[in-house]
């Protein structure tokens, strides 16, 4: 496992250097040289953290990077009743944890999107397992083309989750990142009372102060390690 360990350490230099597509390429080495070895990249599941599906273990892609523990019950602590009653929109979803732990805390019901084939059926898994197939609409689609088709319906969700692959976080090239949660934001009840959140997991480094928000303030930072979990909330209408 030697080259393994090298290529982490690799990773985890490019990492610090704030070169994010750089990081995602060693992490995609690493993950297939775990491979090779036939060394499972991460074992056993996910575990709910509330609610009625409570310590449920849900099962996780291969090579995803699903929220912890911590940034779990960080996040639904903010929330707290705000999630009742609620619909979720999971975006790059992978394992589905955060959309179906909202399910487990009250919320109304949720989409889950994701493009890969193995989370697509890895999410309808942990749906069944979870006992929320009623509640959740679970889509195979690149996140850009569903948020697009979304915007046309009108479709509109109260609390939107993001959690972008590290490909996407390019410092040099803010205005991809930029414009993905400018679409998602229009998907925010912005005319209603509860204006609604969205929540992003992103790398500890990335500058996403410098990304220019349609609809959006961003309300504060919170840090895991390598990563960070941010809660944005809609712009309070100017006073004329």
């Amino acid at each position: 496992m030697d080259s393994a360990k090298k290529l982490r350490k690799e990773k985890t230099k490019w990492e610090s250097s704030g070169d994010w597509e750089e990081a995602s390429k060693r992490e995609d080495e690493f993950h297939k040289e775990r491979i090779r070895h036939k060394s499972a990249t991460i074992t056993g599941g996910v575990r709910i953290t509330g609610g009625s599906a409570k310590n449920i273990i849900i099962d996780i892609p291969k090579t995803t990077r699903p929220l912890t523990d911590r940034m779990k019950v960080r996040a639904f602590d903010i929330l707290q009743k705000d999630i009742l009653n609620r619909t979720i929109l999971d975006l790059y979803a992978g394992t589905g944890s955060f959309g179906i732990e909202a399910l487990s805390r009250g919320a109304k019901e949720a989409t889950l999107v994701d493009a890969s084939k193995q989370a697509f059926r890895i999410l309808e898994k942990n749906v069944a397992k979870t006992g929320f197939s009623s509640k959740t609409e679970v889509v195979k689609s690149k996140v850009d083309e569903y948020l697009s088709k979304a915007i046309k319906r009108e479709d509109e969700f109260e609390i939107i989750f993001m959690d972008p692959p590290y490909k996407l976080f390019n410092t040099k090239k803010l205005s991809k990142m930029e414009e993905t949660i400018n679409m998602a934001s229009k998907l925010l009840p912005l005319k209603k009372k509860f204006k609604g959140v969205l929540i992003i997991k992103h790398p500890k480094r990335y500058p996403l102060e410098k990304l220019a928000f349609e609809h959006l303030d961003i309300l504060e930072t919170f840090k895991f390690g390598l990563n960070s979990v941010t809660f944005l909330i809609v712009k309070k209408e100017k006073k004329s």
